[in-house]
């Protein structure tokens, strides 16, 4: 009996350790970058979506930049997170340019912005619902210049900003690494025009969770790592001009995300209609 008694704890012990383990590997340590945590692709994990042209999240859709493929080799997520568990706060500013419209509105228009989105990959997660954890707020910003290498935030102009207290969630079917699902996550605008110039005018948008310190999680921004980007919507991305933000991971300054990774698109949009001037 004793010696029965003896091995089951030891079995019990044993399983403890195991699950411990894979509870470990399903969190690892914030880093400014999916790549920097070494994670593989499980073979035949990936739990892709057809293409579907613009999607559902974009309505109506002004721009958007394209999806992620977790099937790519050079597939990646960039911290887009305000976490008071880290302590850690660092966003993406990715571009998008409004041009002259000359159709549709009767004359010359502007963009009548009503909503931003960006595509996270969050952990932990709940399948078709969002983050474990509820964001306290998501706090958005287009802006209009300063968005350069060696700027921020507070050197940059901002043409409309806002917070909003309940930012949707909508569950994009792509899973990353085995352990990142990606959502879009979507925020309101109001009162926010945009007008674009006969070349183009860029703007960049910065759309970002700020979780509580109730619990860990994890959020980063995808990556549209396809040429051309599947079902982009509207005038091009500008390759590129991404930027990254995040003193605790020693980015003081704006710092281009192509330097950190393949983080040339991201996976962003603008939701809107188009106004008179």
């Amino acid at each position: 009996m004793v010696k029965k008694l003896v091995c089951t704890t030891a079995l019990l012990v044993a399983l403890a350790f195991l699950f411990t383990g894979l509870a470990l590997a399903q969190r690892p340590a914030p880093t400014a970058t999916i790549h920097e945590q070494g994670l593989q692709m499980p073979s035949g994990g990936n739990r892709t979506v057809p293409p579907g042209l613009v999607p559902a999240f974009c309505s109506p859709c002004l721009f958007y930049g394209g999806d992620g493929d977790p099937s790519n080799i050079n597939a990646d997520g960039l911290w887009d997170n305000n976490s008071s568990f880290f302590g850690i706060a660092a966003q993406v500013y990715s571009p998008f340019v409004v041009p002259k419209k000359t159709d549709k509105c009767g004359g010359t228009c502007k963009w009548g912005v009503s909503g931003l989105f960006v595509a996270l990959e969050l952990n932990p997660f709940i399948a078709g619902t969002g983050p474990a954890v509820t964001p306290s707020d998501a706090v958005w910003a287009i802006y209009s210049a300063g968005v350069v290498a060696g700027g921020s935030p507070l050197s940059a102009t901002k043409a409309c900003s806002g917070t909003d207290t309940a930012p949707t969630f909508t569950d994009t079917g792509r899973l990353y690494f085995g352990i990142y699902e990606e959502f879009a996550m979507n925020v309101k605008v109001t009162g926010c025009t945009l007008a674009g110039t006969k070349s183009g005018a860029t703007f960049w948008e910065q759309v970002t969770p700020e979780f509580p310190a109730t619990g860990f999680q994890l959020s980063y921004e995808s990556n549209v790592p396809d040429i051309p980007a599947p079902n982009a919507f509207g005038p091009a991305e500008p390759a590129d001009q991404s930027f990254f933000y995040g003193p605790a991971f020693g980015f003081t300054s704006f710092t281009n995300a192509n330097m950190l990774g393949p983080f040339h698109l991201f996976s962003a949009g603008v939701e809107g209609t188009l106004v008179k001037k």
